[in-house]
């Protein structure tokens, strides 16, 4: 008889300062994330919330499914979201869907790894948008891993950046991990989102 893999609910809490996204500033002075996701098999599906600092929102939610599948050395994942802005504040385009892939390729205590996250409508006036973001990680310890990575975000009707940034990640217990985080891209001049920045964040598993 057919059976269903068991259902493993879960919720994590990110709170970082500030709050980046694909590179850039994206919540100041902190940002606080809550999500809650149902695993089943490879096939996770949740929802989550965060604040943004903008002229027009003052909340990003997203509805979103992944999946995850071993194939040889390499670990996969795909995933697609629907997200929506909260607390509108001005007329604007308020929701887009988002896709996105990921390739892992672990060889002892190293990592490579390379996603993609493509909207074919972004939120705002941005249409079309496409950031490549990848890099390797190393785990030091059990418990600190140091990683790098460099992206590219191309866009419709907005500005196109490289990005950078390099970090540690600290374990402290089960269910808790620090991230303290160095970013910058080439593109300063159009504004401070896209300054450097050092960025500490949390991370609460349950």
């Amino acid at each position: 008889m057919f059976a269903l893999p068991p259902f493993d609910p879960g919720v994590e809490v990110v709170v970082s300062s500030p709050g980046m996204s694909k590179g850039i500033e994206q919540a100041k002075p902190v940002q606080v994330i809550p999500k809650a996701y149902l695993q089943v098999g490879d096939i996770q599906v949740g929802g989550q919330w965060k604040n943004v600092t903008s002229t027009t929102a003052e909340g990003e939610s997203a509805a979103f499914v992944n999946a995850s599948r071993k194939l040889g050395p390499f670990s996969v994942t795909l995933g697609a979201a629907y997200k929506f802005q909260t607390g509108v504040k001005a007329a604007t385009d308020s929701d887009s869907f988002e896709f996105s892939g990921a390739l892992t390729r672990k060889i002892g205590r190293l990592s490579l790894r390379m996603s993609a996250i493509y909207s074919p409508d972004d939120l705002g006036g941005t249409k079309r948008s496409l950031y490549v973001e990848g890099g390797p990680s190393f785990d030091l310890t059990k418990t600190l891993k140091l990683s790098a990575n460099v992206g590219r975000r191309t866009r419709e009707n907005s500005a196109d950046y490289v990005s950078m940034n390099a970090g540690a990640t600290k374990t402290l217990f089960r269910a808790f991990a620090i991230d303290v985080r160095y970013y910058r891209t080439n593109r300063s001049e159009l504004g401070d989102i896209y300054r450097h920045r050092l960025v500490v964040a949390g991370r609460w598993s349950f």
